[in-house]
């Protein structure tokens, strides 16, 4: 060999040289020799008890933003004190000998062979938890104590994360407030066993508001711990928004490899797949004016009120406000609810987890008069004509309708503003039921919008073929009105869309798009100004039904009447409008519904919009148990036409003006002539 001969030959460097090399090949050769035959059956016994766990890292969902970027849903890091339970192996072996001499000393029975104990068949895995369980109690009391928030070991969940995921932190203390880290750094960090974790957590920082609209999260069902188990949980949209974006919202969760023995220990870990941030989704809705309606309606009765408001802008669809009351804190979902909260949450009568805005469908009352209306002027009604109402009708001897407008003579405009039921009643039943039904049916009412997030219903509004069928003829008096039917606010809402922009139903929207936190990619994720149906309504008939609506906020008292039914909460009691600069148009509404075994409830109701002159906002306002639409829900949507005018000017809106508008009757030139392309709303009783 080459070696060898080197060694042969007489050069002292080269035999040298030689030397090392043959040294080092020696080396090499032993090496080999006791790695792959000394220790060969001790590496095979290690990878038998070692395996790999591919852990689930959860990613940072997205943050929900209104129109202008303000935040109403986002994630914020929430750090708890973690025990790292492979670091307290000799901890939990101390404990379990102290456990198994005291059983013992208690069991001379107990048999012993060559020193050791046998216990008996599952005495020692009994003992081993139990002496687990109070390793860890130890720690969670002496840590939770210095931490300023005494806590007791929760054994059942300890086990049951000790039974299936021993490799994964097992949290003691959670959700440190700012205090408890600094003592944290400066008492225990430092500690092997210890670690201060990083968890994204889901918060609403408005708490309640637009809760039913956004919805909530919960924490997702561990995967099978054979596959991806998880090192903290993470969550997904349960209702609204984050259910129906969830997908967009939740991101994608990182991935990383845990190295355990036999004993289900870690042993090391590396990130394989670093997890990545959801998209940040946009709404439409404005959240001062969400916070504002909300406000609103809560001020609307005096006890708990269960209502809703909706505001749409009725030249694209888009919905600013969708509030429903009562409401719930979704950042109570986050966590574990308590009986008590469950309790509060599933109330019967209050039902604070109920959208009244679109799943709550309720007779619309007189403002239904604006569908009669149309009803009544496509079938020939002149609305010069005077009619000389008896303050009520009478459809039988026992079926008697209640006019609040009273007794008198009223013309169309009049019997409008006051609300007349028999002038509607006495038009709309010459008009007839199918004419009345096929007018609301061309406003599709009876339908689902196609709402983003499937919450709604589609209200009960039949169609014409089934007048004298699915709807008896003898309905009609009440269907006039606005009873013996059901519709959702915000079917309502898209009625008054029609009115004011002049006969375009547009699909509601609510998410606008989508953004990417890391490449600022943006994504529409619905169209704005979808258009579901051109409504038809005769350019005449629509400018005296707008004309009518504004009379019912404008008109004042005088000798002969006394005033739109909602007047008195647009001016002040001299006849200065509360608001500056801005006409509204509405309607009130109150209707009746029997309940079983109990007396009759009222629903009430303002629809309108506004400005009269160049519409921009539509808002209809629904509350239950109100005493009448004037009183209950005119003020309601005042005090959001007031929060409409602030956000548009940026400063407070005035009280009103100097000097008090009067109002002009129709061809007086007081009114400037409505665009024809501009829709309207519904009624309802007064």
């Amino acid at each position: 060999m080459f070696v060898i001969d080197i060694l042969q030959q007489e050069g002292r460097r080269l035999q040298i040289i030689a030397a090392c090399v043959a040294a080092g090949l020696l080396v090499l050769l032993a090496g080999l020799w006791f790695v792959q035959i000394v220790n060969a059956q001790s590496f095979a016994n290690s990878l038998k008890d070692q395996s790999i766990r591919t852990v689930r890292i959860p990613s940072i969902r997205g943050r929900i933003l209104d129109c202008r970027g303000r935040v109403l849903a986002s994630d914020r890091p929430r750090y708890n004190a973690s025990l790292y339970l492979e670091d307290l192996r000799s901890q939990f072996a101390e404990s379990y000998s102290n456990l198994l001499a005291a059983y013992a000393g208690a069991h001379p029975e107990v048999i012993r062979k060559k020193g050791r104990i046998v216990l008996p068949a599952g005495m020692r895995r009994q003992l081993q938890l139990q002496a687990d369980c109070e390793v860890v109690s130890n720690i969670t009391c002496r840590v939770s104590g210095e931490l300023e928030e005494p806590r007791v070991l929760n054994a059942a969940a300890f086990l049951r994360h000790y039974t299936n995921y021993p490799y994964v932190p097992f949290q003691i203390v959670p959700d440190l407030t700012n205090r408890q880290m600094a003592i944290f750094a400066e008492k225990l960090s430092g500690q092997p066993d210890l670690e201060l974790e990083v968890q994204p957590i889901r918060v609403y920082p408005g708490l309640s508001l637009a809760a039913h609209l956004l919805g909530y999260v919960r924490p997702m069902d561990p995967l099978d711990a054979s596959e991806i188990s998880f090192t903290m949980p993470d969550f997904e949209g349960r209702s609204g928004v984050e259910l129906v974006f969830d997908a967009q919202l939740r991101g994608q969760a990182g991935v990383k490899s845990v190295l355990v023995n036999n004993q289900n220990y870690r042993q090391r870990e590396e990130i394989e797949t670093p997890n990545q941030p959801g998209n940040d989704i946009y709404l439409t809705i404005n959240l001062n004016l969400q916070r504002a309606a909300e406000k609103a309606l809560a001020e609307a009765q005096s006890s708990t009120v269960r209502g809703a408001v909706v505001v749409l802008d009725p030249r694209n669809g888009d919905i600013l406000v969708l509030a429903s009351a009562p409401a719930f804190d979704p950042n109570r979902f986050v966590g574990l609810l308590s009986q008590e909260e469950y309790a509060r949450l599933s109330d019967p009568k209050f039902k604070p987890q109920f959208n009244r805005a679109v799943a709550g469908a309720y007779p619309p009352g007189s403002t239904f008069k604006i569908i009669t209306s149309i009803a009544c002027l496509e079938s020939g009604l002149n609305t010069s004509e005077v009619f000389d109402s008896p303050g009520e009708f009478r459809s039988s001897p026992t079926h008697v309708i209640r006019d609040t407008a009273g007794a008198g003579l009223f013309d169309f405009e009049r019997a409008f503003f006051r609300s007349s039921n028999t002038y509607f009643i006495h038009y709309g039943m010459q008009a007839g039921l199918r004419k009345i039904l096929e007018v609301a049916r061309r406003f599709h009412l009876g339908e689902k919008t196609g709402l983003e997030t499937r919450q709604e219903v589609a209200g009960d509004v039949p169609r014409p073929e089934e007048a004298g069928q699915g709807i008896s003829e003898r309905s009609t008096p009440d269907v006039c009105i606005g009873q013996e039917i059901t519709t959702t606010p915000l079917q309502m809402a898209l009625v008054l869309g029609v009115i004011a922009n002049g006969g375009t139903l547009f699909h509601p929207r609510v998410a606008s798009h989508s953004k990417s936190p890391e490449t600022d990619e943006t994504r529409e994720l619905t169209q704005q100004g979808r258009v579901h149906d051109q409504v038809f309504i005769e350019p005449g008939h629509l400018e005296t039904i707008r004309h009518a609506m504004l009379a019912d906020t404008e008109h004042p008292p005088d000798s002969t009447s006394l005033g739109g039914t909602a007047y008195p909460y647009f001016h002040h009691s001299g006849g200065v409008p509360y608001l500056d600069n801005f006409r509204v148009a509405g309607k009130t509404g109150t209707a009746e519904v029997k309940s079983p075994g109990s007396p009759y409830r009222r629903v009430t109701w303002f629809d309108s919009y506004g400005p009269y002159e160049d519409p921009r906002y539509v808002v209809v306002v629904m509350v239950e148990d109100g005493d009448f639409g004037g009183p209950t829900c005119a003020p309601v949507a005042r005090k959001i036409y007031e929060a409409i005018q602030k956000e548009e000017r940026g400063t407070a809106p005035k009280a009103g003006n100097k000097v008090a508008r009067a109002f002009s009757p129709a061809g007086s030139g007081g009114v400037p002539p409505m665009p024809v392309n501009y829709p309207t709303a519904a009624l309802a009783r007064n």
